[in-house]
């Protein structure tokens, strides 16, 4: 799928009158100082896959007329063409076509792989980080996922708020493990499915704790044991299930973490690797080719790095967004469109 073109109105620093960019099926460059509404025009793209806000949707109104509505438009083609309309107030009212539309089945309909500046961090950083990388995947890749994902959140809370009474959280014991361990299962059933795909670039991706059975079952044997319990009921929390679990990447030629082999520019190039590959996965699973979305790529980057990371991104074939102060591929290709913003709008 590709943007053909986007309008903004009246969302976040965009006050004035209608903005309409129209976009190249390649690479399209956002450039630009800080503050002058990159990553926001980045964001009302984000709107139009179905991913929403980057923050809250509140803050996607113009910072100058809170009072009214935000307005995002997007005219779609490639595998089909249609037109995205987003309305904004307290909440985001999608339509496709004139017709109501849900996220899950916008993300459907406009697959897309979204890349924040805190991104850089999916390798070195937090466990959640990388989870959310691959709940995102699943979430285009199983319709039910986002829906279970928040269902069992809701779960976590009720069952936190039991311990937290000191009361028996036994009442929420049977969803946890059927919903947590569904979402296990189908994290490690894309991770393998990545994995089989990344087999030609030494890079080895696993979810743990490894298990021996499915999610459900794996959850009932912890939730038996009574040291468990004890534990679970001392910390005021579940210390278990889909919020504990880690993606493990490792180079598979010396057997280290990729957070402890890698230099930051090398992490920069592998994260590439990972996106592009599950933009693969989406290409095969949902025949869409998919969008991507860069907030500041190649920060970091040397001009060998902007050079390898400009070929990979043309060699798919696919629409990307990049963001950046200034233009990284300049002495690179000429055949890029190229989008400089002002400070005011």
């Amino acid at each position: 799928m590709i943007f053909n073109y986007s309008v903004i109105k009246n969302f976040r620093n965009f006050s004035g009158p209608e903005f309409k960019v129209q976009w190249s099926p390649g690479i399209n460059l956002i450039l630009g100082h800080n503050g002058s509404g990159k990553t926001n025009l980045l964001e009302s793209l984000s709107v139009l896959c179905g991913w929403g806000s980057f923050t809250q949707t509140q803050n996607l109104i113009s910072w100058n007329n809170p009072a009214s509505r935000a307005l995002v438009y997007g005219s779609f083609s490639g595998e089909e063409k249609f037109s995205v309309s987003a309305s904004i107030s307290s909440r985001i009212a999608l339509r496709i076509n004139e017709k109501t539309i849900s996220f899950t089945d916008l993300r459907l309909a406009v697959p897309s792989i979204i890349f924040l500046t805190g991104g850089v961090n999916l390798i070195d950083g937090a466990p959640a980080i990388r989870r959310l990388f691959i709940d995102r995947l699943c979430s285009l890749l199983f319709a039910p996922y986002a829906k279970k994902l928040s269902d069992f959140k809701y779960v976590m809370r009720s069952r936190t708020a039991l311990l937290r009474q000191e009361k028996s959280p036994e009442p929420t014991s049977k969803l946890f493990c059927e919903l947590g361990g569904w979402i296990m299962d189908r994290r490690r059933e894309v991770t393998g499915l990545l994995k089989t795909i990344l087999n030609q670039n030494n890079f080895n991706l696993e979810f743990l704790p490894v298990l021996e059975t499915n999610g459900e079952r794996f959850l009932k044997n912890i939730l038996k044991d009574k040291k468990y319990l004890a534990r679970e009921s001392a910390a005021f929390r579940p210390l278990t299930g889909p919020n504990y679990e880690e993606l493990s990447i490792t180079l598979r030629d010396i057997g280290k973490p990729a957070s402890e082999a890698l230099s930051r520019g090398q992490k920069r190039r592998l994260i590439l690797h990972l996106i592009i590959n599950a933009g693969k996965l989406i290409k095969l699973r949902l025949r869409r080719s998919p969008i991507l979305l860069f907030d500041d790529l190649t920060a970091e980057l040397d001009s060998e790095g902007r050079e390898w990371t400009c070929r990979k991104l043309l060699e798919t074939g696919w629409q990307s967004f990049i963001t950046a102060p200034e233009n990284p591929f300049e002495n690179i290709d000429k055949n890029i469109n190229l989008l400089t913003l002002m400070q005011h709008h």
